[in-house]
Formats: structure tokens, C-alpha cells, sequence
């Protein structure tokens, strides 16, 4: 039986179904292949991302990651790897590249950024850069394709994290030609990956890093609170067999020297608390230089005056040679580190002498201590200017200090920035030295004629707040003894009770800073200030060295002194008040700095 013939119409709507047929052949074959290439994608950066996390403190086998996989997605010839350290690119890692171009980029790496790299471009331009054929680039180093013995064309992108450079990714792929969306999309998505990879890093060495310095910390701690728990239990264990001798002494002449010993116990125990409370707000970061235009002569007259007396006691020269220069400084802190280096100084010489002097270097002035001390080991001259670190030998001397007096002089200089230097041979002795920056010179003033100033303190009446009743019952005594009308109280609200009783207006507020239940003194003193209306002079003792209370008690404005306070410190700074003049409010003086 014979086959009818399809009319016409049918064979065309044949051919048009095959055509649409074969279509969607090939859209679902594009489809297929986009999905692959999506999930081979996807597979890649799940796979970076686990190494990033599997790798936090090196970066390195991200980029292996990044480079094969570049290559393998991207179709690439090969694929790089260089990063930026703000001054040179550095060949990192790279896939598919063969020994002789490795061997090209180890030669020329590492290297500032130019023009003969793609790396370089895209760190220069901080952009995406395309090469269509690199042959033919007149900049582009020629080694490179003559080597590789063909043309090929190039893509480069940046690593950048909030615009900053970090590096780059370059890929290469055989013959000239232009670069897809695609391909540089497909990097770009790695770059972010490896930013991701180094900021890991970042983040892991600093954590690294904190949790070493906390480690140091507990350290110090530790050994803070054993040196300070034995240095000052001998004086305070001194002071307390002297105050029982004496308590039953009755020959004059034996009183006179139990106080005598008495004053070198609390000089002792005044001296490892000023040196702890300087190190306590160096910590806090409260200490703010006030820079001025000051004569060295001053600075070195009081140093003389400080420690000639010690000097000669023990058989010591102490020479002081003149200078007329000025300089530019904070005369309490730069008095504080030249305090500290004469100290060592006349401590740790048996023989021979101490000279201060000066020397111009430049726009810069040298204050340089000389002694002919011992000397300090070479193996030991990196380690003197260490918490808790005495030069005279490895067993700690309650007599030498708590070994804080070279830690302070290198924080203040650091905050002054007033380097320090130091030259020292065994035997021979040692020389410290601060550069100081030097000011125009110009006349001294001409000496003051003195008056008999008129007692500020009598007959004014002064509020003391605090909590410790024996604070309070010494404070009461020494002010009625300088003939001030005294009222105290331990408390804001008892303050307010006792004026009422008194029916007077304070001249002057004296507070604790840290008192019970809480409370602070500055609330106190802004408590009395606004029951009375009146602004009353006022200022803050305290015997803490938490870092956080001093940073407050430094931002209220108030003058705030640190227990013990020496009795002729306490005098200058209440006539300073009462006469009305004013005094730095953010200052940085000690107990006994403020006289």
C-alpha cells in the first residue's frame, strides 16, 4: 500500500517543531551548563571559605585555594597571587604557571608598583585592568612573553579593603583578545575572598597579640603585688616598732632620733607610693603635657638642691654645670625624669661622683646624668627601662625602690617625646641622656624681693569629707593647727548637716574621691554647691589608682591629690585656694608635686 504524501502545510509544520525542538535543545543545554558552572562556583567558594576558617593565622592557603581554583573556573593559562605592604608588591602564590615563569616572578618580586606588571597597574590605578594582548603593550616587561614563547591576554584586580590596597589577582589566558563580565566577575568575587582571608588573619594575630599582652599584664601583676606587699610591710613594720618605742621613751634626746626614723618610714613609704601613682596614671592615660618655654638653669638648680644632701652623705661629688640654654617642655614631668635618672644615680655609686649637665645638638637640647656607678651590663641594658627591673643586682632591694624609676622616665618620655638614651660600661660607669627640643634664649627674670606674706589659712572655715574617721580626726588637727575653723563629715548629706549647725559658708572643700556606698566626692562637692548656691572652692584627695576613677576625677575638672599627702604639700595647695588663685585643673601632679 502506498504512502500518502503529507501536503505541504504538514512538512512545514514539521520542520518548524524540529526547529523548536533542536532550540530547546540547545537553551537547555546553555541552562545545564550554566547551572554547572554556578555550582562548580558555589563549590569553589564553599571551599575557599572552609579554608579561610580552617586557616585563621595564614593566609597562604587561601591563595593556593584561589589560584586553582581561578584556573579551573575562569579556563585560565595561569593564575597569581601578589601582595602590598604599603611600599612593595610580593610574589605570594600562583597555579599552572611552569618553572620558568615562576622562576621570572621570583626575580622581579619583590618590587614597587609600575607599569611593567598588571599587578602594579591595578595597585596604582586601584582598579580592575585588562591587557587584550600583552605583546603588544609598550610598558609591559618583555621578558615575560618572549619567555613564554606566546601572546595572551591579561586581567588583573585589586584587593581592597575600605579603599586601602592589599593586593592583587592576576590571571592570563592564551591569544589576544578582550576579557568577559563574566571572568571578571568571577575574580573580583575571589579578591573579595582573600580580603576576607587577610582581615581573618588581622584579626587573629591582634586577638594573638592582646591575649599576650594580658599575659604580661597578670604577670606584672603578679609580681606587683608581691614586691609591693614586701616593700611597704618594712617600713610600715618599722614605723610601727618606732611610734611603740617612743610612746614610752622619755629621755629627749632618744624621742628626737625615734622621730627622726619615724619621718624616713613614712619618706620610704611616700616614696613607693608616689613612684606607683605615677605609673598608675601613665596607665590611665591622664597625664596631660603642659608645654612651655622654660630656663634649664631652673631645672638644673632644683636637682642640685634635691640631691646634694644625699650626695654628701655618702661621700659622693655631686657636680652641676651651668647652662644658659632654654628648651620647650613640661617642666613637672621633664623635672620628674631627671629626678628619677639622679636618683639612680646617687643610689647605685658607691664612689666617685655625679655630674648633670648640657649639650647642644642641633635645634635639640641633651640633659645627660654621668655617674661613675657599677655600670649595666650590655646583656642587661634592653631590659632597665622594664616594670619592676633594679640595675644593682637580680635580688630585689626594698632600699633600691620598687625598680619603677627607668619605667616612668621612658613612658614620660615617650608621652613628651623626648628620647632617651643610654651608654654604659662595667666598671666605669653609665650615662643617661634626654633630648630635649631648645627654645629662643632671652634674660632670666631678676630675682623677686620677698615679703612676709599674711597667713591665707587662718580663720577660714574648710569642710573635709571622708569616709575614714581616722583621716578625718588627722585632718581636723593638723588644719586647726594652722588656725583654720574645721567641720567634717563623711558623707554629702552629713557635710550639709554639719554647715547648718555651723551656719557658716565654707571658704573651702576638701573630699575624698571614692567614699562609702558609691558615692563620690565630686557628687558631694556639686551637692554643697548647689544647696549653698555658691561656687565654693573645692578639690579632691584620693588614695586609688584604678585607671578609670583617674580618668573620671580627671575629666570633673577637679584638682585631685593622691594620699599620702605630704603636710607642707597640703599647706601650699590650701593657700594657693584661699588666695584665690587659680590652680590647673587637669593637672598631672602627684601628692607632693602640687608645692
Amino acid at each position: 500500500m502506498r504512502k500518502r504524501a503529507l501536503p505541504n502545510q504538514g512538512k512545514g509544520e514539521i520542520g518548524r517543531l524540529r526547529k523548536a525542538n533542536a532550540g530547546l535543545r540547545k537553551t537547555l543545554a546553555a541552562r545545564n551548563r550554566d547551572f554547572a558552572e554556578a555550582l562548580d562556583q558555589k563549590t569553589a567558594m564553599a571551599e575557599i571559605l572552609r579554608v579561610i576558617s580552617s586557616s585563621p593565622s595564614d593566609a597562604l592557603p587561601v591563595f593556593e585555594t584561589i589560584v586553582r581554583s581561578a584556573v579551573a573556573l575562569g579556563r585560565c593559562l595561569f593564575a597569581n597571587v601578589f601582595l602590598f605592604d604599603g611600599a612593595q608588591l610580593h610574589y605570594v602564590a600562583s597555579h599552572s604557571t611552569g618553572p620558568d615563569y615562576e622562576k621570572l616572578l621570583r626575580s622581579k618580586y619583590p618590587m614597587r608598583p609600575d607599569m611593567s606588571q598588571v599587578s602594579g597597574r591595578v595597585l596604582l590605578r586601584k582598579s580592575v585592568i585588562h591587557l587584550e594582548d600583552v605583546a603588544a603593550d609598550p610598558d609591559y616587561d618583555p621578558r615575560f612573553p618572549a619567555a613564554m614563547g606566546w601572546t595572551w591576554r591579561m586581567l588583573g584586580v585589586p584587593m581592597l579593603r575600605e579603599g586601602r590596597p592589599l593586593g592583587a589577582i592576576v590571571v592570563g589566558w592564551a591569544g589576544a583578545g578582550s576579557v568577559t563580565r563574566a571572568q571578571e566577575a568571577l575574580l573580583k568575587t575571589f579578591a573579595d575572598q582573600a580580603v576576607i582571608a587577610l582581615e581573618n588573619v588581622r584579626l587573629f594575630d591582634e586577638i594573638q597579640e592582646k591575649r599576650r599582652q594580658l599575659d604580661i599584664a597578670n604577670t606584672y601583676k603578679k609580681r606587683f603585688l608581691a614586691a609591693a606587699s614586701h616593700d611597704l610591710r618594712q617600713p610600715l613594720h618599722a614605723l610601727n616598732l618606732f611610734v611603740a618605742q617612743l610612746r614610752g621613751e622619755s629621755d629627749p634626746i632618744e624621742r628626737i632620733r625615734l622621730v627622726k626614723q619615724i619621718d624616713a618610714a613614712v619618706g620610704a613609704i611616700n616614696e613607693l607610693f608616689i613612684a606607683l601613682l605615677d605609673m598608675s596614671k601613665l596607665e590611665a592615660g591622664v597625664l596631660e603635657p603642659d608645654l612651655v618655654e622654660l630656663p634649664v638653669a631652673q631645672l638644673l638648680k632644683r636637682a642640685e638642691t634635691t640631691f646634694a644632701e644625699s650626695a654628701r652623705e655618702k661621700g659622693l661629688r655631686l657636680r652641676v654645670v651651668p647652662s644658659t640654654a632654654w628648651i620647650r617642655s613640661d617642666f613637672i614631668l621633664l623635672e620628674r625624669i631627671l629626678f628619677n635618672l639622679v636618683s639612680n644615680a646617687v643610689r647605685y655609686t658607691a664612689h666617685g661622683g655625679v655630674v648633670i649637665g648640657c649639650r647642644r645638638r642641633g635645634e635639640r637640647l641633651r640633659l645627660e646624668v654621668w655617674d661613675s656607678g657599677p655600670g649595666i651590663p650590655r646583656d642587661r641594658q634592653q631590659y632597665i627601662f622594664g616594670e619592676f627591673h633594679q640595675l644593682a643586682a637580680p635580688e630585689r632591694d626594698r632600699r633600691s625602690g620598687l625598680g619603677l624609676g627607668l619605667a616612668i622616665v621612658e613612658r614620660l618620655s615617650q608621652l613628651l617625646e623626648h628620647p632617651i638614651e643610654v651608654s654604659s660600661r662595667l666598671d666605669r660607669g653609665s650615662r643617661f641622656a634626654v633630648s630635649v627640643p631648645l627654645a629662643a634664649e632671652r634674660s632670666a627674670p631678676g630675682e623677686v624681693p620677698s615679703v612676709v606674706p599674711f597667713d591665707p589659712a587662718r580663720g577660714k572655715v574648710i569642710m573635709v569629707i571622708d569616709d575614714d574617721a581616722l583621716v578625718l580626726d588627722s585632718m581636723r588637727g593638723l588644719l586647726q593647727s594652722w588656725g583654720c575653723i574645721v567641720a567634717t563629715a563623711e558623707s554629702g548629706q552629713e557635710a550639709l548637716a554639719r554647715l547648718a549647725e555651723l551656719a557658716q559658708t565654707p571658704d573651702l572643700v576638701v573630699s575624698d574621691l571614692r567614699l562609702s556606698d558609691g558615692n563620690s566626692g565630686i557628687e558631694a562637692v556639686e551637692m554643697l554647691r548647689g544647696a549653698l548656691g555658691a561656687a565654693i572652692p573645692a578639690f579632691l584627695i584620693t588614695g586609688d589608682t584604678v585607671p578609670q576613677r583617674l580618668r573620671d576625677a580627671s575629666a570633673s575638672g577637679f584638682l585631685l591629690l593622691h594620699k599620702p599627702v605630704p603636710p607642707m604639700a597640703l599647706r601650699a595647695v590650701l593657700n594657693r585656694f584661699l588666695q584665690g588663685r587659680d590652680l590647673p585643673v587637669k593637672r598631672h601632679a602627684t601628692g607632693g608635686a602640687a608645692a
